[in-house]
C-alpha cells in the first residue's frame, strides 16, 4: 500500500545560470546598472543588487571594480547615444532637428531615467562628474559644433555667429531638451526650438538689413542671407 502523502513542499527549481562569455557577461552587467541606475538611483546601487538583475555571481563585479562609483563610471560609454550614427541631410535646418530627434530617442525609457539619476549625484563625485562631461556631454557637444561649422563652409551660416556665447546657449538648449526634461520632447517641440531660438541666433541678413522686426536677425521663414 502508498504511504501517507508527504508533509514536505515540493521543491521548486530555481532557474539555471548559463555560462556566459565575458562580452554576454559584460553586456548583462551594463544592462542592470542602467536598471539599477534608473530604478533605485546612485545612491542606492550596490554589487548585491546589480549582480542579481544581470543573472551574474558577484565575483566578476569585485575582481574588475572596487566600488560601485567605479562600475558607473565604465557603464557611462553604454549610455551615450553616438552621434555619428545620425546621417547628415547637408541642410542647417533640417540637420539640427534631426541629430536632436537622434539624441532624444538614444534616451527614451531607462537610459533617460539613468541619466537623471546620475545628474543628482555627479556634483558630489567629481570623477564621476568629469567622466560623465567626457562621455556624455562633450560628444553631443562636438556633433553640434562639427555640424554647425560645416554648414558655415556651405555658406548657410556665417562662421563669425559661431562664438563661444553662441555655442554655450545652443548646447544647453539642446542638451536641456534631450537628458534633463522629464518628459520627451516631440518632433513638433524640436522644430520649434529650431526655428524660434537656435536659426535665429545663428543667421543673420546681409550687412544688418532690418528685418520684420527691425533689426538683424532673420526670422524662421525668411529667406537666408549670409553677412559677410
Amino acid at each position: 500500500m502508498p504511504g501517507p502523502p508527504s508533509d514536505v513542499a515540493p521543491t521548486v527549481e530555481r532557474p539555471v545560470r548559463r555560462r556566459r562569455r565575458g562580452t554576454a557577461v559584460e553586456k548583462a552587467i551594463s544592462d542592470a546598472v542602467i536598471a539599477e541606475l534608473a530604478e533605485v538611483g546612485f545612491g542606492r546601487l550596490s554589487f548585491e543588487g546589480v549582480a542579481e538583475r544581470a543573472g551574474t555571481g558577484k565575483s566578476p563585479l569585485y575582481r574588475r571594480w572596487p566600488d560601485t562609483t567605479s562600475l558607473v563610471i565604465d557603464t557611462l560609454e553604454k549610455l551615450g547615444s553616438d552621434p555619428a550614427e545620425y546621417a547628415r541631410t547637408g541642410v542647417l535646418r533640417d540637420d539640427l532637428i534631426g541629430l536632436t530627434v537622434h539624441m532624444i530617442k538614444a534616451q527614451k525609457g531607462v537610459r533617460g531615467d539613468a541619466y537623471r539619476s546620475l545628474l543628482g549625484e555627479a556634483h558630489r563625485q567629481p570623477q564621476l562628474l568629469a567622466r560623465f562631461k567626457s562621455q556624455v556631454f562633450d560628444p553631443r557637444f562636438e556633433a553640434l559644433t562639427e555640424l554647425l561649422r560645416d554648414a558655415a563652409k556651405r555658406g548657410e551660416i556665417s562662421s563669425e555667429r559661431l562664438t563661444p556665447v553662441v555655442l554655450e546657449v545652443l548646447h544647453a538648449l539642446i542638451i536641456k531638451r534631450t537628458l534633463l526634461d522629464t518628459h520627451d520632447p516631440t518632433k513638433k517641440d524640436i522644430t520649434e526650438m529650431v526655428d524660434e531660438v537656435l536659426l535665429p541666433l545663428l543667421v543673420t541678413r546681409l550687412g544688418g538689413c532690418p528685418d520684420h522686426d527691425g533689426v538683424g536677425t532673420a526670422l524662421p521663414g525668411d529667406p537666408v542671407e549670409l553677412s559677410q
